[in-house]
C-alpha cells in the first residue's frame, strides 16, 4: 500500500490563542467571577492610594523637619564676641593733664634759636618763623651766618644802612681762635647787587662781629655772613 500525506505550500501561518481573563493558575467553570474581578481591582486601586498616601506623608515629614531645623543665635555670638575684645585701659584724666604740662615744658627749655650761642629763641616777634634773619625788623634788614664749625656770635654785626637800596650781599670772613674777624670781603657767589655802597656797609658790619672763643678752633676759620638789605618805607 502507498501512503502520502499532503503539503500546503506555504504552510498555514500560526495564529494567537486569546487567553481567558483570570488570577490563579487553576480554576474550573464557565462563570467569570465578577466579584473576585472587582475585589482584585479594589485591592490594586487600594495599594496604590496607600503608596502614595505613605510617599506624601513622607514628603511632609521631610519638609517639616527641614523648616524646623535650629537657628543660630546670632545675637549671642555677637555678645560672646564683644565680650573678647577688651579695652585697653586709658590713663587718667589727671595723669594726661600732669604728662601735657611735664612735655610743653620739656620743649620750651630744651628750645633754642638764633647765632648768639646763649638760651632762647632769637629774632622779632613780627618777624617770620621762616626767615634765617636774626636781626633787623621784620621789614628791615638782615643776615645770617654760614660755615665756622658751629661757632656762635658774641657781638652780632652793626649795621648802619641809610642807603635806599636793596639786594644781597655775601661776604667772605676769616675768624681767629679769639673770635675777631681778621678780614672780609663782600661779592662773594651768591650775591644779588654789586653796589659799592651795600658792599661797604656789609664789610664794615662784618668786621665788627665778634665770635665765641674757641681754643680748639684753626688759626684763621672761614665762614661766611649773608646780608640782605631792604628798602625802608
Amino acid at each position: 500500500l502507498l501512503t502520502g500525506l499532503t503539503y500546503t505550500v506555504p504552510p498555514p501561518a500560526e495564529e494567537g490563542i486569546q487567553i481567558n481573563f483570570g488570577f490563579d493558575d487553576q480554576g474550573s467553570g464557565q462563570e467569570q467571577t465578577q466579584s473576585a474581578v472587582q475585589n482584585r481591582q479594589e485591592k490594586v486601586v487600594e495599594k496604590l492610594e496607600k503608596e502614595s498616601v505613605q510617599a506624601k506623608a513622607e514628603e511632609e515629614v521631610l519638609t517639616q523637619k527641614s523648616e524646623e531645623a535650629p537657628q543660630v543665635n546670632t545675637e549671642k555670638t555677637e555678645n560672646i564676641r564683644k565680650e573678647e575684645v577688651k579695652e585697653e585701659p586709658k590713663p587718667s584724666k589727671e595723669l594726661s593733664n600732669a604728662l601735657s604740662k611735664w612735655k610743653n615744658s620739656s620743649e620750651n627749655k630744651s628750645a633754642s634759636d638764633g647765632i648768639t650761642g646763649k638760651n632762647g629763641d632769637q629774632g622779632d616777634p613780627t618777624g617770620s618763623k621762616e626767615s634765617k634773619n636774626y636781626t633787623g625788623g621784620s621789614g628791615g634788614n638782615g643776615f645770617k651766618l654760614i660755615g665756622l664749625g658751629g661757632r656762635s656770635m658774641v657781638r652780632p654785626p652793626n649795621i648802619q644802612d641809610n642807603s635806599q637800596e636793596e639786594g644781597k650781599v655775601i661776604v667772605d670772613i676769616i675768624v681767629d681762635k679769639d673770635g675777631n674777624v681778621l678780614r672780609a670781603n663782600p661779592g662773594a657767589r651768591g650775591s644779588t647787587t654789586t653796589s659799592s655802597v651795600l658792599y661797604k656797609i656789609a664789610k664794615e658790619a662784618a668786621l665788627s662781629t665778634k665770635f665765641n672763643v674757641n681754643p680748639q678752633a684753626p688759626e684763621q676759620q672761614k665762614g661766611q655772613i649773608v646780608f640782605t638789605f631792604l628798602v625802608k618805607g
